[in-house]
């Protein structure tokens, strides 16, 4: 009686264990998109980036953290890498993009998924949801989402001038895959 007591909590349990503590980097996939100003796209890429989920609370919710660093995101030009990382980001005051979030999650589940959280890009804190598809096949889980920011919602200039200046969207593709 105390095993099979012993078994049918194991298989209770199990789905609240299953994908907590994750640590995805950039080395689990990608973080990039694109840039536009009036005359033309140009890159955007995050090289260096983690997401961190914890395992559930009591309640069955994870939290979910992002960090960017801001001295690893990528134009394509190291003229505008620069501009950006220094003019247009503060790196020295903020050298990190961070997104939180908390959300009921008891167990990992195919399908699409709405992490409402905050967002912080150079100091200002926004309310912000990234929506995200979760597939899993031969025992790895994939991870898709498409997001736009709108940097004057986060109190940053739309430098240049003419056909050169910025627009105000950054379109951004996460595309990762992990194990659970």
């Amino acid at each position: 009686m105390k095993l099979k007591n012993i078994i049918i909590s194991l298989i209770a349990l199990t789905p609240l264990f299953v994908w907590s503590n994750i640590i995805i980097t950039e080395a689990d996939g990608s973080l990039a998109g694109s840039g536009h100003a009036r005359s033309h796209d140009f890159p955007v890429e995050a090289e260096i980036f983690t997401i961190q989920v914890s395992e559930t609370d009591t309640s069955g919710n994870r939290s979910i953290s992002v960090e960017v660093s801001v001295n690893d995101l990528h134009t394509g030009n190291a003229m505008r890498d620069s501009h950006m990382r220094m003019s247009v980001l503060d790196r020295k005051k903020h050298p990190l993009i961070t997104f939180s979030s908390k959300i009921f999650m008891p167990q990992l589940q195919a399908g699409d998924i709405a992490l409402p959280g905050e967002l912080q890009v150079n100091g200002v804190t926004k309310p912000y949801t990234f929506n995200l598809r979760l597939d899993q096949s031969a025992g790895k889980w994939k991870a898709i989402g498409n997001f736009q920011i709108i940097p004057t919602d986060f109190d940053l200039p739309l430098v240049g001038f003419g056909p050169m200046k910025v627009l105000d969207k950054v379109d951004l593709v996460l595309e990762v895959q992990f194990l659970d």
